[in-house]
């Protein structure tokens, strides 16, 4: 009977090595899955960029989140400059880091516009968090296109982040910024708040649709009558720039 029993034990043994061996790697508690499979809620959106028509070298590429994204009429209120708009959802600074590769490299741009954040501070993420992704992300850039300029928009004091009471935090992001631009020369902010807001500092309602948050197209005037000027002097800036380059 011992005999038996041991033949058994070590039967159901071999069984359940056998079993543990054909298991994936990454099943394992606490192991990550690989993330060349993984799943990202804006895969599809982010796909379509792939089969649009590529870029011409040189232009202007504008990423970020639905400010974007819903500037539907952008490429013709930025015009002359040769715009394209990879924005996508209701994006956060980490998902557009997750999607660096698919978007950026591939532009080929001399100008990048960045409008990200504003999420972040909805999902209660602190500012230092959202400043440490961006600037990874302007890395990213600098490693991608060493020769693009960037241009930093302001997160919008909108009435939503005022009802939230999430201005400090909005303020705090926007500061960084500030501060970003100021130590990379390749960097620039442009602040397009006040144009939307009255001079006592409150905001403009004509400049929002219903959710307080998204722009209505007096909105995207007021934000193209500072964004635009700025997107040019930076696009001269780098034209001056191929044409007479340092020594």
């Amino acid at each position: 009977m011992a005999i038996i029993r041991s033949r058994r034990a070590f039967l159901a043994l071999l069984c359940i090595q056998s079993a543990i061996a054909l298991l994936p790697l990454n099943s394992a508690p606490g192991a990550d899955p690989s993330p060349s499979h993984a799943v990202h809620k804006y895969s599809d959106e982010v796909a379509k960029f792939a089969s649009a028509r590529a870029q011409a070298p040189g232009g202007v590429l504008m990423v970020g989140s639905s400010i974007f994204r819903k500037w539907l009429t952008c490429a013709h209120d930025l015009a002359p400059l040769p715009v394209t708009n990879r924005a996508f959802g209701g994006s956060l600074t980490s998902d557009q880091l997750f999607f660096f590769d698919q978007i950026v490299p591939s532009s080929r741009a001399a100008l990048v516009v960045w409008y990200c954040g504003s999420n972040d501070l909805t999902a209660k993420t602190n500012p230092d968090s959202i400043l440490k992704n961006t600037k990874e992300w302007i890395g990213r850039i600098h490693a991608a296109l060493p020769r693009a300029r960037i241009v930093l928009v302001s997160v919008i004091r909108a009435p939503q982040k005022r009802e939230a009471g999430l201005l400090p935090q909005v303020d705090a992001v926007n500061n960084g910024y500030i501060q970003i631009a100021s130590s990379d020369p390749d960097v620039v902010y442009v602040d397009v708040n006040p144009t939307m807001e009255t001079p006592a500092g409150a905001a403009i309602a004509e400049c929002y649709v219903e959710d307080k948050l998204h722009l209505t197209p007096e909105g995207y005037t007021r934000m193209t009558s500072t964004l635009l000027p700025a997107m040019e002097k930076e696009w001269k800036a780098k034209a001056s720039a191929e044409l007479h380059p340092s020594p």
